[in-house]
Order: C-alpha cells, then sequence, then structure tokens
C-alpha cells in the first residue's frame, strides 16, 4: 500500500512542482492550477532520459528528485496564493483519490489494475523491468517506439515505494485523475468548497474514464488529462489572464518576455501528450486548437483578424520550437512508432497484435478477460478489431451515465435492462446541452472547441479505424463533456434548494438527478474494477522463447487462481506455447506429468521436479522451467474456446 501512494505522490508532486515553476518562468507570479498538467510532461521526459542511465532505475529517481527540488528553489519568493491553492486542492485531491483507490479497497489489497479485463500491464511491467535493468533482448515496446515517458516515471515512482513496479504502475494510474481533478479547480474554483471538490473528482472520474483506470490503462487516462489540461490553457488565454492576450490579470506581469512564452505551457502539454501517446495523441491538442482559433477569430472579428494572427504568430512559433526542442530526444522512436501504429488502427488486421493491443490467439495461449458477473457469450469475437471489447462501444457512455460495471457489454445484456441506460444517455445528453448553451453564451470557447474536436476525431475512428481505437475515441470525449456539465448544473444559481420557479425547480432537478447518476455510474465501474497479484517478476517472460508451440503445463498457488486473477495475467505471459494450460498445483511429486505436455512451469520457487521424470531447464525469479525428456505420449488437453488455458486436469 504504502509504495503505490509514494508512486502517486511522486507523480503528483513533481508535476505541482515543476509545472508552477514553468509557469512562473513564464510570468506567472500566482500559483495556477493547470501547474500539474503543465509540470508533468517534463517530468516524464526527464524520467524518461534517465532510466536508461545506469543505477537500475535510481537514476530515474533522482533526475525526478533533482527537478522537483530545482523547482521549489525558483519558486521561493515568486508564487502567491499557495495557501489559497491547498485549501482549494486539498479536498479535491483527497475525495479524487479515495475514488480511484476504490478497486484497491473492494479487493481488499493491491495489485495489478485490471488483469481480469485487460492483458496490457504486463507488457508494460516487462518494459518497465528492462528499463530499469536491461537484460536480454529488447522488450517489443521498445524496438517499437511505443511511447515510454509513463514507464520512466513509474520506475521511480517504484523505487520510492520500495522496489514494487506493480505500485509504480499502480501509483501512476491513479495519480492521473487525482491531477485532473486539480487541473479542473482552473475554473471550478469559484464554487462552494464543497460542490468544487465534488465536482472535480466527477470531471477527473467520468464513467468512462472510471472505466479505463479499472483496467488499468494509464496511457489512456493520462492523454485524457493532457487534452482537458490543453483546453483550459486555451481557455486562459481567451479569457485574458495572460500577457498581451487581453487585460492583464492580477498577478501576471506585462512584458515582452510573458509575451513571448505565452505558449510555452501549450507546448509543455503537448510534450507530455508526446511522451505518453507519441504523435497520435497530438491529433486531439492540434484539432483543439484549430476549433479554439477559428471560434476566437469569429467571436473578435471586431479586433481585425490580421491583428490578432500578427499578435499570435511570434508566441506561437516560440511554444513550436519549446516543444521540438523537448521532443527532439524522442523523434526517431516517434517516426519508428507510426508503422506500428498504422496496424492498430487498421480494420481487418489478422497479423500479431503489436505493443498494448490484444487479441484472441488462434491456438493456445490466453483467451478473453474475464470479468465479473457479465454473460462471456460474445468473448468470441475477442480479435484485433475489437481488443478485449466485445461490440462496439457507445459514445453514449462519455456521457457519463451508464449503469454497469463492465463498460464493454451492450444496454440490456447485463444485470440491468436496457431502458435505465438510455434513459441515462437521455439524461446526460440534456445535461450537456444545458452547460454547453452557457458557456458559449459567455463566449467561453476553449473548453468546447476541444469538445468538438473530440467529438471529430471519435466520428473519424468509427468510420475508418477498428472499434478498439474508437473506444480510446470515446474516453477523451468523457473528462471534456463532464466539465462542461458540472461547472453549470454546481453553480449557485442552478442547484438551489430556495427554487420557486417551475422552471428553477425543474433546472434543480435535472442537475440533483445528473450527478447523483453519473457519481454512481463511475462507483460501479470502479467498485467493479479486477485487481491481480501483488508482485510482478519478469522471469516467466524471459523464458518463454524455449516452451514456444510446444504444449506447456502452468501450476499456480490455487489461491492466486481463485482471487488474484493469475490465469488471465500467467496465460498472457506464457503466451506462444501450443497450447497453455494452467492448472493449480496441487498434485504428488512422484506422479507422472499429465500426458501430451513437453514443458511444465512452476511458479514458487520450487527447487523440486513437481512430477517424476522431469529435469529442470532454466529458472528466472520463481519461475521454474522443467522439460520431459525422451517422447511425450498422447495429445495435449485443450480448453474450451472462450478461455483455451482452462483445461481443467485432474492433478
Amino acid at each position: 500500500m504504502l509504495g503505490t501512494y509514494a508512486s502517486t505522490l511522486i507523480a503528483c508532486g513533481s508535476a505541482l512542482l515543476v509545472g508552477q515553476a514553468l509557469l512562473a518562468l513564464c510570468g506567472w507570479r500566482r500559483f495556477s492550477w493547470l501547474a500539474p498538467v503543465v509540470g508533468l510532461g517534463p517530468v516524464m521526459a526527464v524520467a524518461w532520459g534517465a532510466v536508461q542511465l545506469p543505477g537500475e532505475g535510481l537514476s530515474a529517481l533522482g533526475a525526478v528528485a533533482a527537478l522537483s527540488a530545482a523547482s521549489a528553489l525558483l519558486l521561493v519568493g515568486r508564487t502567491e496564493g499557495v495557501r489559497e491553492a491547498v485549501r482549494e486542492g486539498a479536498p479535491a485531491a483527497a475525495i479524487t483519490l479515495i475514488a480511484a483507490s476504490i478497486p484497491f479497497i473492494v479487493e481488499g489489497r493491491f495489485g495489478v489494475l485490471g488483469t481480469g479485463f485487460n492483458v496490457d500491464m504486463s507488457q508494460h511491467l516487462f518494459t518497465a523491468d528492462w528499463l530499469a535493468g536491461p537484460a536480454g533482448s529488447e522488450p517489443g515496446l521498445v524496438k517499437q517506439g511505443y511511447p515510454l515517458g509513463p514507464h520512466g516515471l513509474a520506475v521511480a515512482g517504484a523505487k520510492a515505494g520500495g522496489g514494487n513496479l506493480v505500485q509504480g504502475f499502480s501509483g501512476l494510474t491513479i495519480a492521473v485523475p487525482v491531477l485532473a481533478a486539480l487541473c479542473s479547480l482552473t475554473v471550478l474554483r469559484g464554487l462552494t468548497p464543497l460542490r468544487r471538490a465534488l465536482g472535480a473528482a466527477l470531471v477527473a472520474l467520468p464513467y468512462i474514464v472510471a472505466s479505463y483506470l479499472a483496467q488499468g490503462q494509464f496511457k489512456e487516462l493520462l492523454e485524457g488529462l493532457f487534452l482537458l489540461g490543453f483546453a483550459l490553457c486555451l481557455h486562459e488565454i481567451s479569457s485574458g489572464r495572460v500577457p498581451g492576450f487581453g487585460p492583464a490579470a492580477a498577478g501576471l506581469r506585462e512584458g515582452r518576455r510573458q509575451r513571448l512564452l505565452v505558449a510555452v505551457p501549450l507546448a509543455a502539454i503537448a510534450l507530455g501528450s508526446l511522451y505518453s501517446y507519441s504523435a497520435p495523441g497530438l491529433a486531439w491538442l492540434v484539432g483543439a486548437a484549430i476549433l479554439f482559433v477559428a471560434a476566437e477569430l469569429v467571436r473578435r472579428r471586431s479586433d481585425g483578424v490580421g491583428a490578432l494572427v500578427r499578435r499570435a504568430a511570434l508566441p506561437v512559433a516560440v511554444g513550436l520550437l519549446v516543444l521540438l526542442a523537448g521532443a527532439a530526444p524522442e523523434l526517431g522512436r516517434v517516426v519508428d512508432f507510426q508503422d506500428n501504429a498504422v496496424k492498430v488502427a487498421n480494420a481487418g488486421d489478422r497479423g500479431e497484435a503489436p505493443f498494448d493491443h490484444p487479441r484472441r490467439p488462434e491456438r493456445g495461449g490466453a483467451g478473453p478477460p474475464r470479468t465479473r458477473g457479465e454473460s462471456r457469450d460474445e468473448g468470441e469475437r475477442f480479435n484485433n478489431d475489437l481488443g478485449n471489447l466485445f461490440n462496439q462501444i457507445p459514445p453514449l457512455e462519455a456521457l457519463g451515465i451508464w449503469p454497469s460495471g463492465d463498460f464493454r457489454v451492450d444496454p440490456g445484456a447485463g444485470a440491468a435492462p436496457a431502458v435505465p441506460f438510455y434513459v441515462g444517455a437521455a439524461l446526460g445528453l440534456v445535461a450537456l446541452l444545458f452547460g454547453l448553451g452557457r458557456w458559449l453564451r459567455r463566449g467561453e470557447t476553449a473548453v468546447p472547441a476541444a469538445f468538438g474536436a473530440a467529438v471529430l476525431i471519435y466520428g473519424a475512428a468509427w468510420t475508418l479505424g477498428t472499434p478498439y481505437t474508437a473506444a480510446k475515441a470515446v474516453m477523451m470525449i468523457g473528462p471534456l463533456a463532464m466539465l462542461i456539465i458540472v461547472r453549470e448544473l454546481l453553480s449557485p444559481g442552478v442547484l438551489t434548494l430556495g427554487a420557486r420557479s417551475s422552471g428553477e425547480l425543474a433546472t434543480a432537478a435535472l442537475a440533483l438527478a445528473f450527478l447523483l447518476a453519473a457519481g454512481g455510474s463511475s462507483l460501479l465501474a470502479l467498485g467493479n474494477a479486477p485487481v491481480g497479484p501483488e508482485e510482478y517478476s519478469p522471469g516467466l517472460a524471459r523464458i518463454r522463447s524455449i516452451f514456444e508451440r510446444q504444449p506447456t503445463l502452468v501450476l499456480v498457488d490455487s489461491q492466486a487462481l481463485a482471487s488474484e486473477h493469475a490465469r488471465d495475467f500467467l496465460a498472457w505471459e506464457a503466451r506462444g506455447g501450443d497450447p497453455v494450460c494452467i492448472e493449480p498445483a496441487e498434485f504428488e511429486a512422484v506422479d507422472p506429468p499429465p500426458g501430451g505436455f513437453r514443458y511444465v512451469i512452476t511458479t514458487e520457487g520450487e527447487h523440486e521436479p513437481p512430477f517424476a521424470g522431469l529435469s529442470r531447464v532454466r529458472a528466472k525469479g520463481p519461475y521454474a522451467l522443467w522439460e520431459r525428456k525422451g517422447p511425450v505420449h498422447g495429445p495435449a488437453p485443450r480448453g474450451p474456446r472462450q478461455n483455451p488455458s482452462e483445461c481443467g486436469l485432474s492433478l
């Protein structure tokens, strides 16, 4: 537990310090809640660069600590409003952290997030372990140019908490919604304290984001955070709180240097998107910027289009230069990644699933991830188009109300009938239109522009890509839609117990119904999140080339199979065996091994063979690989198509 929250503290603390220091260098004298999202990108870039140095991950922790310390020193005497910010942010951060920890609270332990939903984390853990101490050939994610900024930060967080990479990634994953909640205070700080904290938590964990957190999908959470922060930074620019773009706000010093650096925070956010999502992540930011500029040109046409363009040209050029300078070490990997990214977005691809895109193996290996309390019939369609999905994800989930613990289940296919899904979606749509109208009437175009860009990108993904890529695009819509809604529904003029007219009563009822339903949906998704093994060792991944295409039996502690989703996790780790059967380690060592298996793997550090007639081939960490010499009689048992690793042997 302490290791997980140590990793969370490293991510949140370093992002806040570095972000505010960067804003101070750009002329911001007062604390801004843009700091967490502005600082996270540079922190990830530094962690990724440092984790490649010797030191088994200590170099990454040291670099992040040094950058944070330097930022703290720079801020001494330069930042106002820190105490006020602590009073504003502490309740929002605490509520969001507790909510993000619900999967661990429900399971009663800490471990790999989302193992029963998604097997991606296995690859990320193996890659992070290799980065901290390279041994053997490069993992696939490294070779393919996969963005590894989060992995560097997870290694640093793991070192701070005792070296457990599972805790490093879990801490980073739950840190992202905390940072999103703090970032949303940029526009929510005018609400009363309780409403501000609850509203920020809802923006940080709307239903679709909570569902992605339940899978341990930190990369998508990060991209959603950077899109939210980018929109809010544009909002601050258009609101005149940045030098050179409207009346100077209190806390900002006018001057040529400050005007030139106005786009640097935007560049820092884009850098984070690049290091966590590679070039595809920039599509959302560029789309948001284009729609924002178009809206501002229409709104401010009386100022003269030429004058606006001339005023923005030089700061934008400076921001682009900063982005290119920060991204320079990563550009080669970005180019390498694009060829592989096309495979993910290419509908109908039945080749080897690249990076974190799981598919149902044609023969042996892991079956589709299991969930709790839902039908498994749809699992037969687990392939490279669907990833771990059953069908196309309804975009209505982005509106925040979806009464299912599993976001992949169609309305009516689970425990609840279809009607509540569509009633909730209709309620969310009404709330969105209500909020959107109020934002636009005030001339606040940045967040609506980012929302519009996210919707357009979803449309392109739905039309040209796969359900797997379209589902990621749905997730990007969720935080923006929730911010548009809750800022308006929680304002004192809307949600008031003293409403008297029928219109006021109807609006207050809409607000209360939406907030309760959206909060309940998020809690349902978080409470249903599976938590896998508490520890990780790369041993099985390092030896799987030996038993590739060979019938292999993996023996696992029965408790781990029953309560830690070890079957899903180990089936993915042992992929390549044909077949891989995973069974409880309940056997007598004097017995011969079951027929049809060439290899047997034990997982608890055993030094003696599990069956008679086996010899040890290799041992890595707690895993030992045992081989049967001589002929293998009889075919290896096969499991059901839905889960071929569950062969049902009697040992």
